[in-house]
């Protein structure tokens, strides 16, 4: 499940990430969790790969965001995050060696920003979470750059360790 997200692939013959988007409307149309913090007036923020993003590369989180937004999920996805430099990727890391908030933090840039409705939420969305370590160090920039607009994150897919996370 985890390769077919990162690689926007099939499973059984079915589109993994479409798929998802449709069971995440499902949700929220049925009032499930997904509808506190998903809607069609969010604005979508996709998370930045762990490298450098290169013009004809996947991005799937912006995958994501885009399969979210044809659902009718998000009103607008925003993809004004980016990395300065490439950091090491988390799957791929020993425990401990993994890259940290302050270091996904010191990594990221906003870029073209544009005014939001300061009654929009907005929803930074990646593909598959380990530990949060993105999340916690991407969303100080959100919240700098639009203060007092609620954020969420929201991630296909998180993995569970067992015994103690390092």
């Amino acid at each position: 499940m985890r390769t077919a997200i990162k690689n926007n692939g099939v499973l059984g013959g079915v589109a993994v990430i479409g798929r998802a988007a449709l069971r995440a409307r499902e949700n929220i149309e049925a009032g499930g969790c997904l509808s506190r913090f998903l809607g069609p007036d969010v604005t979508l923020f996709p998370m930045p790969r762990s490298s450098l993003i290169k013009e004809g590369s996947l991005w799937p989180a912006m995958v994501i965001c885009e399969a979210l937004q044809d659902c009718g999920i998000g009103g607008s996805v925003l993809p004004c995050l980016s990395r300065s430099e490439a950091i090491g990727k988390a799957a791929l890391a020993a425990p401990g060696r993994r890259p940290d908030p302050p270091e996904h933090y010191r990594t990221i840039r906003v870029e073209s920003v544009r005014p939001l409705d300061p009654q929009t939420t907005l929803v930074l969305v990646d593909d598959v979470v380990i530990r949060g370590s993105s999340f916690v160090g991407v969303l100080p920039h959100l919240t700098d750059t639009f203060p007092g607009i609620p954020v969420h994150c929201f991630a296909l897919l998180r993995t569970i360790s067992q015994g103690e996370i390092a």
